[in-house]
Parts: structure tokens; C-alpha cells; sequence
């Protein structure tokens, strides 16, 4: 009896479960799989994205002395937390759909009439009720996690998948327009916040658009139209630190767009809402500087309070930062100066309110042409801003630019600073030199006191007994230091050389470094010195030789001792020794003056375009040393920049002195020519048409040819773009000709003379091989053109197993490529516009896309096309938008399978290919395309599969399953 019941009982479930399973669609099946979706698998997803928001709102950062972002995930460090659990996340909802959906249409009764709502249900794509909550947790997941691309799809085909949903439709529509502001594409995301307005577009909806707009206004910096759209989306944020964060944004906008009274108002809401300290103390902060027009030396007051309190040590750099700011607002760039120097020496951390300072410092410094002081905020800049911040490329030209400079603005600053010292009285000058002892004594005091607090505070907060590091229970910790040792510590380590410097004073980092120090035995009593002393004494290059058993005379104890002064920055012979006082150290001095000043000018005028400056030291140049060798230099200098400037009658001027004064030299050869004007104007054009000329003469054999075009273009045009190209080709006929001198000198001056130029790196590849003895093996070089080139005829032989022919196999993986010269194009550029272009046409295919670099020609591919058909509509589609096919003009487009390209990487030159393509695929017959049928581009890709099926029921026990 008990048997049968069972038997029964099993057969029921039976039933029951094939009744619901995914193949029927049934209100049973879909309510059961609904049921089955929520609970199982997507529970287990959503409860691991939670967690990853709440791992990213604890370990978040924001910068406040700029605009903080409107979504924590806008911090560049914010978006790598919680990326595993994210990734759970889109794991979790990738299973659920692939185990819960229903496809299948359900069964309908031909007897009963559809209505318009029957029609528009019966048309959905999916049927299973809760699995679009499913869809978007994955979006939102991606979202957090970054991948923005991947977001924008998700969101994308749900629009499709749900297209009689028109609710969510809008809401995804708006989920994809903030992906695309995250990803800078402003006008696609726009145009998609209309495109869902225009749509039935639920209430409910309004705030997301409002957030959604405010981010695009705000990376636009459209912060007073970003004000308004903020305050409507603040009704959509459900937590007490998101709607704080929101609070303090407002009170940033309404300081950046002049409304100080409104901007104090929404930091006093943040400081009532008892948000965690950061936030608290930068609102007080920001509080001041909003009153600070009306009320600045009570709020520079206030901020001085804030930076003596212990509690603040670690905010120092914005608490300085804030009073510079307010001495900057009131027009006092010295204070300001003086007050972000301030926060750069005081700061105990190295972020990005650091770097911010210091990039602000840097900014003064330039303006106020203090190049070398500047040179030291860039420097440490670069390395503590964010490479994807707007201002980073200026910051990272600018000490590019700065550290060319140093060495030159470093030489003038010096070579002034000395001669003034020299001009002063003894008297004066040793006042002078005490008075720079007594500051650096004190600088070094403080230095010692600041390292010292710094090692009493992390003693303190590492041996305290019941202490965890400020970690909360349970956090892992392994990755921390848990100890501080002494080297990890920089503020000691730099307290610990100044120490080394006073007792020992600057010494060489070598071996043996003590053995060869004058200091060690001048603090030595002769009458306790060891044997191992006297050998130190006995081994050093520039102490007297003496025997172990005599002592030093007075005039070698003297000796060493100025040695030691010499070496101390806390005696005035350090100071001392290099100020010029006789007549041979003055002319060295004014000798490394007027190189510096010279150096700089260049740099002033070519790279910088600081042309007053320029001007002023060319002229100083000029004024102070009218025998400088490099006369005839300076003036074609001012002849270039007051031709530049618009002042032709002073570059005339310099014409003429530089014809008149210095006739042999080139450039005056050159200005010289009657005709220099009209060369200067169409020297471009000219010489691109006889390098035509050349190059065709070349290709032709006609050797002698390109050696008398080039010939002339190096008299007419010795400074012309196509220089380097003109010597490459006559260096390459001469080898034809078998002068192999001629050929290997031409090339060592292209690369000597040109480093930057296209043909350098192939001319120092091609004096390298002949050197070898690689590029005469079959008595000719290949050159034609660049497409036509192949590796050389030593490498092929070197690979006999080479195959040299292509296939014509179209059922295979094909790949779409956009070839060009190096350099040639903005590669990043090109890019960014492939990657736009997939994304908003293919909304459901994902292509890879990456930048091949190669021996002259570049290309950037788009893999994979399952097969020929597939890579030809794509590029058919690309070459038919009317704006992708202007970005692309110029440039080499074509598809190519795998294998075949393949053999182009190993020897095959494009040309080959090229004929081979118009050989065997075009003449086969173009495929017919109908833009209004959909192709398998245009269908989605598989959801992720299980790896095995045997972990995928092991992962299942572990999970929280009902069914």
C-alpha cells in the first residue's frame, strides 16, 4: 500500500514538473518558472550585487576639491571594488535566463478571437513574467562593474526582447543613455533620452531622466543646467549617503556657478544629515570658501583653526588648499603661493587632493614664469592624477616641456644667483649665506619633529593592546602591512638622510663609502685612531699619504678640514666655494649663463610659444654678451619669431644682420634666396611634386634621377618635410648602383638628423641588416611601394616552409581590417570611431577590436566573422554610412580570412593580396543585400554556457535553491 502511494506520488510530481517546464507555456509553467527564476538562482545574484554596492559605497572615495562625480562609480578606484561580486551578478541572471525562459508561443484557440491586446501578448519574445528583472540586475551589474559597453548592449536588447513593454522599454532606453554618458558619447545619449520621451513614457520614470541628464550636463560641465535635473532625481535616491552626496554636489554647483548663499544652504543640510567625518569636514571647508567674498579673513581664520586641530592632520592639503583658493579669489597669487606650498609640505598622504594642489601650485608658477619651481610640481603630478582627467595631457606636455627646460632655466637661475652673491660685500654676502644656514636648521627641524610625530603615531597605532588597525571585525587584512618598518616610512627616511647629511655631510652612494670620508677623522682623537683608520687614511685618493706611526701636520688637518666645510650646507664654505670671485671664475660663470639663456630662449619660442618671453631673452642675450659663437643663431631665432608674430619690419631686420653679418651661414643661405618667400609659401606643394618625380623615377631604375632630384631639393629645400625621404631614396640608389658607403653614411644621417621621421626606423633596420650582411644576399634590393613590401629575401630563404599562396576558403573565421601608414592617422581616433560605430549598429553582436603595429603599415582589425558573407555585409553596412565613409577616405578597407592574413604577418605583402582578392572573390559575385532583412550580424549572441555540466550541478547544491 505505502509502495504504491509513493508510486504515485512521484508520478504526480512527474507530471506536474513536465507541465511546467520551459518547452510548455502554460499560466502554470509560467507562473512555476517565475517562481523558480526569483527564488533560486537570481536570488542568489541579486544578494551579491548588494553586497557589491555596499562594498563600493564603504571603500568609495571623492576628490572634493573638484566637482565630485554624480555616481560613485564615476571614481575611477570606486569601479574596480566589488567587481566579483558583480560578476556573480551577471553570472547568476546569464543562468536564470538560460534556465527559466520560455520562447515557445502559447496555444490558441482558432475559435477564439484575438483582440489587439491578445495580438500585442502574443507577440512578446518572452513569456516568463519576472525574467526582465533578471535583464536589467545584469545591466546594472555591468554598469557597476564598469563595463559600460556591455551595459548599453544588455540594455539595448532588452528594448528589443520587451518591445511591447513599453515602461520598460523607457527605463531601459534611459539605462543605455547613461551608459553612453559614462562613455562620453553625449550626442548618442541625448538623442536617446528624446527618442524614450517621444515614447509612451511612464511618470515614474521622470527621475531617472532627470539623473540621467544631469550626468551628461555635468561631464559637459553644464553645471547650471545640471542644478535643476539633480533636484528632481534626488526623489529616486533611497539612501541617507546617496541623497548627502547629492546635497554636497549642489553645494559644489551652486559655488561654481556664483550662488554662495544657496551653496552654504545645501552644506549645512550635508553637516545635518551626521554624514560619515570626510564628508563633514570638507562640507565645513567648502562652507568657508562659499563666504569667503564677503567674509575672507574670517574664513582664512576659521580654516587656520581647523588645520591646528589634531583630529584634521590628515586633510591638511585641503585645508591650505581652500585658504590659497580664497587668496587666489581675492587676486593675491603670493599668498596663494605660499599657501599651497603649504599644502603640499604638510600633507601626510599621496592622492589626488595632493596632486591637485600641487597642479594648482605648478599653474601659478607657470604663469608667473618661475619654470623651474614649476618643474617641480610636474613632475610629481604626472604620478598623482588620474591619466583619463581632462587636464592630465596639458600637465603630462607641460613637464615634458619643463624637463627639456630644466637644465638650461636651472643654469640661468644658478649663474644669477651666484653672480649676485659675488657683487655683494664680505660682509653682506656672509649675512646673506647665515641667513639661508638658519632657515635650512629650521626646515630640518621641523622635518625631524614631523617624522618624529609621524613614527610616535603609527607606534601608537600598532602596539596598542586590543586594537585592530581601525579595521572592522572580520575584514580580511592580509593584503595590509601590518608592520611599519623603518625603509616603508618616507617622511623618516627623508629624516634620516638630513641627519646623515649633517653628521656626515653629502657623500656619494658607493662602497666603502666611509674609508674615503674626510669627517670620520677629523672627529677622531689621533692618539685612539686604529690600524684600520690609518688605512683609511692611506687608501683615500685625496688624502695626504702618510705612515701608519706619523701624525698629520697642521696644514693637512686644515686641508681635510675644508674638505669637510666644503661638503656641510650648515658652513658657509659650502655656499662659498662656488660663487665666482676671481676673473677665470667669472667667465665660466658668464660662459654657462649665456648657454642656459640660449637653451631657453629655444625652448621659450618652439615649444612653449611664449613669444614676449622669448623675446625678452634673446635680447638679453644680445645686450649682455654681443660676442656669443652663437650670434648668428639668435638672430635667425628673431627673424623666425617676429615673422611668426606679425612684426615683419623687425624680422627684416634680422634678416639683413644675418645676411650681412654671417653670409656663410645656411640659414642665411637660405633667407638669402630672392624667391624665399614664395618657397615658403609653396615650398610644401613643390617639393611633394618632385618627390613624386623622384619616387617614380626610382621605381623605374632610373637611379641617376633621384640622385640630381635630390641633389637639388637638398640645395632649394635643405629644410623641407620631404628631407629625410629625398635621402632615403638617394641612399637607396646608390646601393643599386653598388656604393655601399654612400648608402650606409645617407642612412646614419636620416636617423641622425631625423629621429622622428617615418623612414628613420626603416633606415636604421636597413644599415643594421647590411651590416649583417642580410639585404645584398641576392644583389638587389626590393624597394617599390610600401604596399608592395615584403620581408627580405634572407628571411624568406631562412623559411622555406613558407606558404606564399593564399586560399580561397570563405567558410571560415574572416577578419575586417582598415590598413594605413604609421603614424600616418590619429590611431586612438580611428578607434574610438570603429568602436562607436559597432556599438550603436550592432547592438547584439559584440566584435573585438585592436590596433596591429607592423614594419610601416599599421592596421586595425574587427574579429570575428563566422564566414565570408558575414565580414562582407559588415563592411558593405560601414562603407554605405555616409559618415563612417568620410572618417575612413584615404584609408585601406578590405576583409581577409584568418589564414590569409596570417601569411601578410609572415611575408606576403598586402599588393599580393589585394590581386588576389580582385582575382578570386569579387569575380565570384557580389552578394546581393537587402538593408530591411536582418542578417546573422544583426541576431544575439549565446548566453554563457556552463562549463561542465557536473559543476553546474555542484554549484547548484551550494546555492540557495527551493527547487
Amino acid at each position: 500500500m505505502k509502495h504504491t502511494i509513493y508510486i504515485t506520488f512521484v508520478l504526480i510530481a512527474s507530471c506536474f514538473l513536465w507541465a511546467c517546464s520551459t518547452n510548455k507555456n502554460t499560466p502554470l509553467s509560467r507562473n512555476v518558472q517565475g517562481f523558480k527564476a526569483r527564488y533560486n538562482t537570481y536570488f542568489n545574484g541579486h544578494e551579491a550585487y548588494k553586497d557589491g554596492v555596499y562594498q563600493q559605497e564603504q571603500a568609495n572615495k571623492d576628490n572634493y576639491t573638484e566637482i565630485i562625480p554624480l555616481y560613485i562609480t564615476g571614481n575611477k578606484a570606486t569601479s574596480k571594488v566589488g567587481t566579483a561580486n558583480f560578476g556573480t551578478a551577471v553570472e547568476k541572471c546569464q543562468k536564470t535566463i538560460k534556465t527559466h525562459s520560455i520562447t515557445k508561443r502559447p496555444e490558441w484557440k482558432k475559435t477564439r478571437p484575438k483582440t489587439a491586446k491578445d495580438k500585442a501578448w502574443l507577440s512578446q519574445k518572452e513569456y516568463n513574467p519576472f525574467l526582465w528583472r533578471a535583464w536589467m540586475l545584469m545591466g546594472e551589474a555591468q554598469f557597476r562593474k564598469g563595463d559600460y559597453m556591455e551595459a548599453a548592449s544588455t540594455f539595448a536588447y532588452i528594448q528589443r526582447l520587451y518591445q511591447t513593454k513599453p515602461n520598460l522599454v523607457a527605463r531601459a532606453r534611459l539605462l543605455e543613455a547613461r551608459c553612453y554618458a559614462e562613455l562620453e558619447w553625449y550626442y548618442d545619449a541625448e538623442d536617446l533620452v528624446a527618442r524614450a520621451q517621444r515614447d509612451s513614457f511612464p511618470t515614474s520614470c521622470h527621475p531617472l531622466m532627470s539623473m540621467v541628464l544631469a550626468d551628461i550636463n555635468l561631464r559637459q560641465r553644464q553645471y547650471a543646467e545640471a542644478i535643476p535635473h539633480i533636484e528632481k532625481g534626488l526623489k529616486m535616491q533611497h539612501t541617507s549617503l546617496e541623497k548627502t552626496r547629492l546635497y554636497m554636489l549642489l553645494g559644489q554647483l551652486y559655488h561654481a556657478t556664483g550662488d554662495d548663499a544657496t551653496a552654504y544652504r545645501y552644506y549645512k543640510k550635508v553637516i545635518r544629515r551626521n554624514p560619515p567625518y570626510d564628508i563633514e569636514f570638507n562640507a565645513r571647508i567648502q562652507m568657508t570658501e562659499s563666504m569667503s567674498k564677503s567674509k575672507s579673513k574670517q574664513m582664512i581664520r576659521k580654516l587656520k583653526a581647523m588645520a591646528r586641530n589634531d583630529k584634521n592632520q590628515e586633510y591638511l592639503d585641503q585645508v591650505y588648499y581652500a585658504i590659497g583658493n580664497i587668496h587666489l579669489a581675492n587676486g593675491d597669487t603670493t599668498r596663494a603661493i605660499w599657501a599651497y606650498k603649504d599644502g603640499v609640505e604638510k600633507s601626510t598622504r599621496n592622492g589626488i587632493e595632493k596632486g591637485v594642489v600641487m597642479l594648482h601650485l605648478g599653474q601659478l608658477y607657470w604663469d608667473k614664469e618661475k619654470f623651474v619651481d614649476a618643474q617641480k610640481c610636474y613632475a610629481q603630478v604626472i604620478g598623482l592624477l588620474d591619466k583619463d582627467r581632462d587636464d592630465y595631457k596639458e600637465a603630462n606636455e607641460r613637464s615634458k616641456i619643463l624637463d627639456e627646460l630644466l637644465p638650461s632655466a636651472s643654469a640661468v637661475e644658478l649663474q644669477d644667483s651666484l653672480q649676485m652673491m659675488a657683487a655683494l660685500d664680505s660682509v653682506s654676502r656672509l649675512k646673506k649665506i647665515n641667513l639661508m644656514i638658519e632657515e635650512l636648521k629650521k626646515k630640518e627641524k621641523e622635518e625631524e619633529k614631523k617624522a618624529l610625530d609621524a613614527a610616535t603615531n603609527n607606534n601608537s597605532t600598532t602596539n596598542r593592546p586590543g586594537t585592530n588597525n581601525g579595521q572592522r571585525p572580520g575584514v580580511n587584512t592580509n593584503n595590509q602591512q601590518t608592520a611599519v618598518w623603518y625603509f616603508y616610512n618616507a617622511t623618516s627616511v627623508a629624516a634620516g638622510k638630513k641627519e646623515f647629511e649633517k653628521k656626515w655631510g653629502k657623500r656619494e652612494l658607493a662602497d666603502d663609502w666611509r674609508r674615503s670620508n674626510k669627517t670620520v677623522l677629523a672627529n677622531l682623537d689621533e692618539a685612539t685612531a686604529d690600524s684600520t683608520l690609518s688605512d683609511s687614511i692611506a687608501s683615500d685618493s685625496i688624502a695626504p699619504q702618510a705612515d701608519d706611526d706619523r701624525k698629520l701636520t697642521k696644514a693637512e688637518k686644515d686641508s681635510i678640514k675644508a674638505e669637510e666645510y666644503a661638503n656641510d650646507p650648515h658652513r658657509p664654505e659650502y655656499y662659498l666655494k662656488d660663487i665666482p670671485l676671481t676673473e677665470e671664475q667669472m667667465q665660466a660663470s658668464h660662459a654657462a649663463l649665456v648657454e642656459g639663456l640660449y637653451g631657453s630662449a629655444i625652448i621659450y619660442k618652439d615649444r612653449m610659444d611664449n613669444f614676449p618671453l622669448a623675446e625678452r631673452t634673446f635680447q638679453r642675450i644680445l645686450t649682455d654678451y654681443p660676442d656669443f659663437d652663437k650670434t648668428d643663431e639668435v638672430y635667425y631665432n628673431m627673424f623666425q619669431l617676429y615673422s611668426r608674430i606679425g612684426h615683419t619690419d623687425n624680422a627684416e631686420t634680422y634678416r639683413q644682420k644675418l645676411i650681412e653679418t654671417f653670409p656663410d651661414n645656411e640659414h642665411a643661405r637660405l633667407i638669402a634666396d630672392p624667391d624665399f618667400e614664395f618657397k615658403g609659401r609653396y615650398g610644401r606643394q613643390i617639393e611633394d611634386s618632385v618627390y613624386s618625380v623622384a619616387y617614380d623615377a626610382f621605381k623605374a631604375g632610373d637611379y641617376p634621377t633621384v640622385i640630381s632630384k635630390n641633389t637639388d631639393m637638398a640645395e632649394q629645400y635643405p629644410e623641407g618635410e620631404n628631407r629625410p625621404r629625398f635621402m632615403f631614396l638617394n641612399a637607396l640608389s646608390h646601393l643599386e648602383q653598388g656604393d655601399q658607403d654612400t648608402f650606409l653614411s645617407e642612412l646614419k644621417a636620416v636617423v641622425e638628423k631625423y629621429p622622428k621621421s617615418s623612414v628613420s626606423e626603416l633606415a636604421g633596420l636597413y644599415v643594421k641588416g647590411l651590416r649583417e650582411g642580410r639585404l645584398l644576399q641576392s644583389g638587389r634590393f626590393e624597394m617599390g611601394s610600401i604596399w608592395e613590401r615584403r620581408m627580405s629575401i634572407a628571411d624568406a630563404m631562412d623559411s622555406l616552409a613558407l606558404d606564399t599562396t593564399f586560399s580561397a576558403e570563405k567558410n571560415c573565421d574572416f577578419v575586417f581590417a582598415i590598413a594605413y601608414e604609421h603614424d600616418s592617422i590619429d590611431a586612438n581616433q580611428l578607434l574610438y570611431e570603429m568602436a562607436r560605430y559597432n556599438f550603436t549598429s550592432f547592438t547584439v553582436r559584440n566584435f573585438d577590436i585592436n590596433i596591429e603595429l607592423g614594419d610601416g603599415i599599421d592596421m586595425l582589425q574587427v574579429r570575428t566573422f563566422l564566414n565570408y558573407d558575414e565580414a562582407y555585409i559588415y563592411m558593405h553596412r560601414l562603407l554605405n554610412n555616409a559618415d563612417m565613409a568620410y572618417k575612413l577616405q584615404g584609408l585601406k578597407s578590405f576583409i581577409i580570412s584568418e589564414d590569409n592574413l596570417k601569411k601578410i604577418m609572415k611575408g606576403l605583402s598586402f599588393a599580393d593580396y589585394f590581386n588576389f582578392y580582385d582575382l578570386h572573390f569579387d569575380r565570384i559575385g557580389s552578394l546581393i543585400i537587402d538593408h530591411d532583412q536582418p542578417s546573422s550580424l544583426d541576431e544575439p549572441t549565446e548566453l554563457p554556457v556552463p562549463e561542465e555540466e557536473e559543476e553546474e550541478e555542484e554549484e547548484e547544491e551550494e546555492e540557495n535553491f527551493i527547487f
